[in-house]
């Protein structure tokens, strides 16, 4: 008997197979969610990883250097019936990524490539996750798609999956600017040209996200971490670096979000305000003493000063037998 998995895996074999339109895909998903349910993280797993499956009555191969067009197609439709989510499929297709392979080839994500390994017992590292020798443009294509899902409004739905969009957003934006010119230019002029065009959808869908109203008031409202929000902006700038010769537009336009937007949304932290505070309490002080005069604000009319003992001079005691003579006359008067 097929696993849940299993029976999804040979749904999705089907369909690429037999090019099943998205209506038709969208009422088999119906039924097969009712009868096998599977995780919306195991879904996008699975659709978009390269997997060593065959198909159709020649035994055809399903899937090929590069994702299949027509699963983008079907994403939509799972993500149109709740199955699966924006920072779900963005996060699965981060994985098998053909960027994160030059990046390690590179040097620049061996730590991304480590917690990709999976565990197994024991402790031991299994193979490592399988990518996609060339996913640039379904990446572009996603990346297009769900930029006009977040622009409609329909996503994201609560404080959470803004969290998770930012964070996947700021592992995206990190993975590409991870590749070095010098990486870049070893590559064929057109792929050097789908990845232009890859970083410019990236790029637009994360002004969509960093301009959706949700994402502004939870910003605003300090519902997303601070360490979060300083990642965002650092990520942000280095990205905006690499898009300055492809994309100036675009560029220009995050460079506006993170220098103006960004700062006038995070809220003061409260160790600020509380120095603000202090420093606006001291101020005022300051200003009451020399608006209010010195003798008032330091009580000097109230003070007590003692009297200045006589000395023992011929000035001091001739001033003392002159007070002596005049007490004795006003009381002989």
């Amino acid at each position: 008997m097929q696993s849940n998995l299993q029976t999804w895996q040979t749904f999705l074999a089907h369909s690429l197979v037999e090019r099943i339109d998205e209506e038709t895909f969208t009422e088999y998903t119906k039924i097969l969610n009712t009868r096998c349910p599977l995780s919306g993280v195991m879904i996008c797993d699975l659709f978009l990883s390269p997997q060593d499956a065959r198909g159709g009555e020649h035994g055809a191969l399903v899937y090929t250097q590069s994702p299949d067009l027509r699963v983008v197609r079907y994403i939509q439709c799972l993500l149109a019936e709740g199955l699966v989510t924006i920072p779900g499929i963005l996060r699965a297709l981060w994985r098998v990524s053909t960027f994160r392979t030059l990046a390690e080839d590179a040097g620049g994500d061996n730590h991304a490539k480590k917690k990709d390994r999976a565990g197994g017992k024991n402790g031991k590292e299994t193979q490592t996750r399988k990518r996609w020798i060339n996913s640039y443009e379904t990446e572009e294509t996603l990346f297009y798609r769900l930029t006009k899902h977040v622009a409609s409004g329909s996503s994201p739905k609560d404080v959470q999956e803004i969290t998770e969009l930012i964070l996947v957003c700021i592992q995206w934006m990190s993975l590409v600017v991870s590749l070095s010119a010098e990486t870049t230019s070893m590559l064929h002029p057109t792929q050097t040209q789908e990845i232009a065009a890859q970083n410019m959808a990236l790029g637009t869908f994360v002004i969509a996200l960093v301009e959706n109203a949700k994402v502004q008031r939870a910003l605003r409202k300090g519902s997303v971490t601070k360490a979060t929000r300083k990642e965002l902006e650092k990520t942000l700038g280095a990205f905006i670096t690499l898009l300055m010769q492809s994309s100036p537009q675009i560029a220009a336009r995050l460079e506006i979000f993170r220098r103006e937007t960004l700062v006038a949304l995070l809220p003061v932290d409260a160790k600020e305000k509380n120095k603000d505070a202090e420093r606006g309490g001291a101020e005022k002080e300051m200003d009451d003493i020399l608006e209010g005069g010195l003798g008032m604000s330091l009580g000097l009319e109230s003070m007590v000063v003692e009297d200045i003992p006589s000395m023992n001079t011929r000035a001091g005691l001739y001033v003392y037998l002159n007070s002596l003579v005049s007490v004795l006359n006003e009381v002989g008067h």
